[in-house]
């Protein structure tokens, strides 16, 4: 990476242009916009089931196998999951775009687009305990899986702000927002177990035990997923101005928000040891709705009638109120802003 190619990426991560406390005379302000925003989206979790399957270890199909090789019609298969702990940092956005001011001094209009990418690395650990029992007799396995993956993340930001300016201190605001997540990983999985269960399976059933949980090659070390999450807002507040001088100006901006997330698949593929797809799963998330706070900081410097500079701090804290987490289980954007606002 060439000295040039740093000071462009270290300044585009640090910056984004102006939007609502735009100079108030200009009746066209446009600026390129640029951001660094943080998303904790990847360590919620009070919705981890059917994260954690590595593997099936047992079925009904194995369970009736089985009463009908021993003719014990109270043989019972059961699988206790003993829960899982998730390890990751947030997802961090190097975000770009652009952004579009208009109208007069009483309302203005903003539409801003940006668009990022991002990474991370998720450590799943999960157990679980299979037990056969039949009389008095019963069998245990016990199974510890960690699946290490990467997942790459790419961010859509869509949003639109009308402004309606009370005085030189206040004014009020509303609008909606679209927001998009594309995510992908790989990641590496490690199983860690005991056999008694599927020897006792091998030894009753013989050549009609079920291939996939005795071979080795059907055992899956490798996974691959995809998904894709859409946030549909909408939001409403208040606006205070500070002026420090004639040429810089403090800003806070806060606004209630409401947004929804319709219900998305979650697919995983599973990878053997020979390289060949296991099996696939789909699973599909509830849809979400959420509600909190929307709230930005920062200065406005006036550097001419047609430029200026905007330096800001923004959060937003999605309390879901419906889907499949709880609601303390939040949802939290935020970062740093700083751009340039050019008055036509």
């Amino acid at each position: 990476m060439t000295r040039t190619t740093r000071f462009v990426r270290n300044t585009a991560i640090a910056a984004i242009c102006a939007s609502s406390a735009a100079p108030a005379f200009a009746d066209v302000i446009i600026g390129p916009r640029v951001a660094y925003y943080f998303d904790n989206s990847n360590l919620r979790t009070s919705d981890l089931q059917g994260l954690q399957d590595a593997r099936t270890t047992i079925d009904d199909q194995v369970t009736q196998d089985l009463r009908d090789a021993t003719g014990f019609d109270d043989l019972l298969v059961t699988t206790i999951n003993n829960g899982s702990a998730t390890n990751a940092d947030q997802v961090g956005f190097a975000m770009f775009g652009a952004t579009v001011n208009f109208g007069d001094d009483r309302d203005r209009f903003t539409f801003s687009g940006l668009y990022g990418s991002g990474s991370t690395t998720t450590e799943l650990v999960s157990s679980r305990e299979i037990t056969v029992e039949v009389a008095d007799i019963s069998f245990n396995e016990l199974s510890v899986i960690q699946t290490v993956a990467r997942e790459d993340v790419d961010r859509l930001d869509l949003e639109l702000t009308w402004q309606r300016r009370l005085n030189e201190n206040f004014a009020v605001s509303a609008g909606a927002r679209f927001e998009r997540l594309d995510i992908s990983g790989a990641g590496a999985i490690t199983i860690q177990e005991t056999d008694e269960v599927r020897q006792f399976v091998a030894e009753t059933l013989g050549s009609d035990a079920p291939s996939r949980n005795l071979d080795g090659d059907s055992t899956p070390n490798e996974q691959i997923t995809q998904r894709s999450l859409d946030t549909f807002s909408a939001r409403a507040g208040v606006t205070a101005f500070v002026p420090f001088n004639d040429r810089a100006i403090a800003f806070f901006n806060g606004m209630v928000q409401g947004s929804y997330q319709p219900s998305s698949d979650f697919r995983t593929a599973f990878i053997g040891r020979n390289g060949e797809e296991v099996r696939e799963e789909i699973r599909e998330d509830r849809g979400e709705i959420s509600v909190g706070p929307d709230i930005a900081v920062g200065v406005q410097l006036i550097l001419s009638d047609a430029l200026a500079v905007d330096l800001r701090y923004r959060a937003i804290v999605f309390f879901p109120v419906s889907g499949d987490f709880n609601f303390s289980d939040s949802r939290v954007n935020h970062g740093v802003n700083l751009g340039l606002s050019l008055r036509l």
